[in-house]
């Protein structure tokens, strides 16, 4: 076989080679690009749903985590958590303020919460009284 020829197979089996990586990498980004755009899609989903969360940006499940607490309405434990990991995080004591950062929002996003569960409360039991005069008021009509 001649120099030049050897050189040109070598060249073209090469490229193949490289050509074929490309396109396996392409084919791999293009699926990674779609499992991420699922996954948006289904956040946004979730935070179209609570307009708290979309204002926050942190959901309550999260806060619960970054806080460690068990439930979200302990509001003793929540505040004990939350000094706790304040204090430890302090960048004066080599904290970091970002993570200080993250749990000042996840006990406000907290903190919305049971505001926005006193308000319903609040709708829920004065609906209550307006509902049980209209059905008295009802019943003592004359038939």
């Amino acid at each position: 076989m001649s120099a030049p020829r050897a050189i040109i197979q070598m060249l073209t089996t090469g490229t193949r080679i490289v050509g074929r990586a490309f396109v396996d990498a392409y084919k791999q980004a293009a699926a990674n690009s779609a499992a991420a755009r699922a996954t948006a899609g289904n956040l946004q989903a979730a935070a179209d749903g609570d307009k708290m969360t979309k204002a926050s940006g942190i959901t309550v499940d999260e806060s619960v985590k970054i806080l460690n607490v068990e439930n979200a309405e302990d509001k003793e434990e929540m505040f004990k958590k939350f000094e706790h990991l304040f204090d430890a995080n302090d960048p004066k004591k080599g904290g970091s303020l970002y993570l200080q950062s993250k749990v000042i929002r996840a006990r406000e996003r907290i903190e919305m919460h049971w505001a926005q569960e006193k308000l319903k409360a609040e709708q829920e039991s004065s609906e209550q009284p307006a509902s049980e005069t209209n059905t008295t008021d009802s019943s003592n009509k004359p038939q």
